[in-house]
């Protein structure tokens, strides 16, 4: 089997429904070729979050119990039975709201814990020499004009220095596919990153996160989204976002 086959059987091999023959197959060219191992891997580990973030439904106490009316009444002689159509349609309206509910929060959950990722990602990425800042100023009167020109919106900044989270400066950023900006505070000897880029009609939940030993924090205002991160613990990190937000509100 060669790339091309193996990757018209991942997805089907994924979902169980490949015969044993195919998937033997399949497993020995995974083991022998890395390229199509990290595809077959993504799409599992895709599928494994699917299952884990979205919700399951129980079915409504009423179906129930028309369900197993009608199995203990198989073998009884009776006549046939009708459903009124406005029945029919009423159920299936819920089932359709239900499952539309449960994809719709399971897709804002999903986009959610890969926005953190990616944060936390660019986070330890700036903390390396040299990538923290592109403009280094505790004065927010000169890093909120550095970005004039180089976005195409405009963050707000505070300094927070009275709070015990000074202002360090900015820089640029590519997060949730475009272009965002960058704030750095500082806590101690920590760094704080305030990621922000324009919400576009898709305001991200307010939430709060733990991923690979960092704190992030999540929220939306003035159809901006706002994600923070840092390694502070989680009660500071939450002290700040209330100082950020009384700030810039």
């Amino acid at each position: 089997m060669n790339c091309n086959e193996s990757r018209r059987f991942l997805e089907a091999d994924a979902d169980g429904e490949l015969d044993l023959v195919r998937h033997v197959e399949l497993e020995a060219h995974l083991r022998a070729c890395p390229d199509c191992a990290r595809t077959a891997g993504a799409i599992r580990a895709r599928r494994a979050a699917l299952r884990e973030a979205l919700p399951r439904f129980a079915a409504p106490p009423q179906l129930v119990g028309r369900i197993r009316a009608s199995l203990r009444a198989e073998d009884a002689p009776r006549a046939p039975v009708i459903w009124p159509i406005w029945n029919l349609a009423g159920i299936a309206a819920s089932l359709a709201l239900a499952l539309l509910g449960g994809y719709a929060w399971g897709s804002a959950h999903a986009r959610g814990d890969a926005l953190l990722s990616e944060a936390v990602s660019e986070h330890v990425r700036s903390l390396q020499a040299g990538h923290l800042m592109d403009v280094a100023s505790t004065d927010q009167h000169t890093v909120k004009p550095w970005f004039i020109g180089k976005l195409d919106f405009s963050p707000p900044v505070a300094d927070l220095a009275d709070a015990g989270f000074p202002l360090a400066g900015g820089r640029l950023e590519h997060l949730d596919g475009r272009n965002a900006a960058a704030l750095v505070f500082r806590r101690r000897q920590h760094a704080i990153n305030v990621f922000i880029w324009p919400a576009n009609g898709r305001p991200i939940a307010g939430r709060q996160g733990r991923q690979s030993g960092y704190n992030a924090s999540t929220w939306s205002q003035a159809d901006l989204n706002f994600l923070a991160v840092s390694e502070i613990p989680a009660a500071e990190l939450e002290q700040f976002v209330g100082a950020f937000r009384a700030r810039t509100e």
